[in-house]
């Protein structure tokens, strides 16, 4: 989709949108509204939803050579690799043809399944906004609880209304919606960590990582996880000896089915909380893409009291 067929069409390159619906006619309307502008637009679209949705909307929208349906569990898999698999389709495209999404999010029925897949919702703003992409997020009022209606509104730029397209007035950038309660950020434990270890150097590497191991193999998280947990964590504690301050922290909490381990230098910080995830800047010299790719989830802060605080989870 180029920019002026994007102009025409009273969207910008991007966008990103969401859908609050009370009613079945409601959700039809809307979806029906959007996929016939991304046909219209020459763009591929994709309706996606739970089993019993995808069927409801094929009956009323029909079928089209663009037009293709898909269900949401086999397509959102967790957060972080659905948001890395979207870029590596548009990636893939350069761009040729604008992707038309729209549908439900999975966001379960517990409150840290819901909290992760609200970052995600904040995070296709970043990661995405590069690339021809148009998402309409529909969220049922009817049966979501008050604390994801209230995410959504902040994680989406703009709201469909009455059929009236407008910017949401709730909207978060992501830097700031991910230091907000809503977005429910992964914390370390309270209890006491079960490992401590300072490195004052890269030759405390090898060591840092066989107790690192030791303890997490104690975890009932699988061991493919923990190996790519204990990757992400190297590539962040190598990242704080060589461009933060000694002593680089190593703090990690063992719980029976969740490994949390936090790494703090006393550098300078990282300016931008959200390096990582864009597909097409430089890894620079934190590898914090690959470590993204690797590990349930990264938080990135800068204490008040300087240097800089990356907490990873793997669950």
């Amino acid at each position: 989709m180029t920019a002026l067929a994007a102009h025409e069409s009273g969207r910008d390159v991007f966008s990103h949108d969401l859908l609050l619906h009370d009613s079945d006619l409601a959700l039809v309307q809307g979806t029906r509204a959007f996929v016939q502008e991304g046909l219209g637009s020459g763009g591929s679209v994709l309706v996606h939803s739970t089993e019993s949705q995808v069927a409801m909307l094929h009956r009323a929208l029909g079928s089209h050579p663009r037009l293709t349906y898909g269900l949401d569990q086999d397509l959102y898999q967790s957060p972080i690799a659905t948001l890395f698999h979207y870029q590596r389709v548009l990636e893939d495209s350069s761009g040729s043809t604008a992707l038309w999404a729209t549908g439900t999010v999975p966001l379960g029925e517990q409150r840290a399944a819901q909290d992760a897949w609200a970052r995600y919702e904040s995070l296709v703003n970043e990661a995405l906004g590069p690339y021809a992409f148009h998402g309409l997020c529909t969220y049922d009022t009817r049966v979501l609880p008050a604390h994801v209606i209230a995410a959504a509104k902040a994680t989406h730029p703009h709201m469909d209304t009455g059929g009236e397209r407008r910017p949401s007035p709730d909207y978060q950038h992501p830097a700031g919606f991910l230091a907000t309660p809503l977005a429910g950020a992964p914390r370390p434990p309270s209890a006491a960590p079960t490992l401590v270890m300072n490195l004052l150097g890269v030759r405390d590497l090898v060591q840092g990582r066989h107790h690192l191991r030791r303890v997490m193999e104690s975890s009932a998280v699988p061991s493919p996880v923990v190996g790519d947990l204990l990757t992400a964590t190297n590539e962040v504690l190598t990242n704080g000896l060589r461009h933060g301050a000694p002593p680089v922290r190593l703090e990690v909490w063992v719980q029976p089915a969740k490994v949390t381990c936090r790494v703090t230098d006393r550098g300078s910080g990282i300016g931008d909380p959200l390096s990582g995830y864009r597909y097409a800047e430089p890894p620079g010299p934190m590898g914090l893409r690959a470590a993204r790719h690797l590990c349930g989830e990264i938080l990135i802060s800068n204490p008040p009291g300087g240097g800089c605080s990356v907490v990873l989870t793997a669950p």
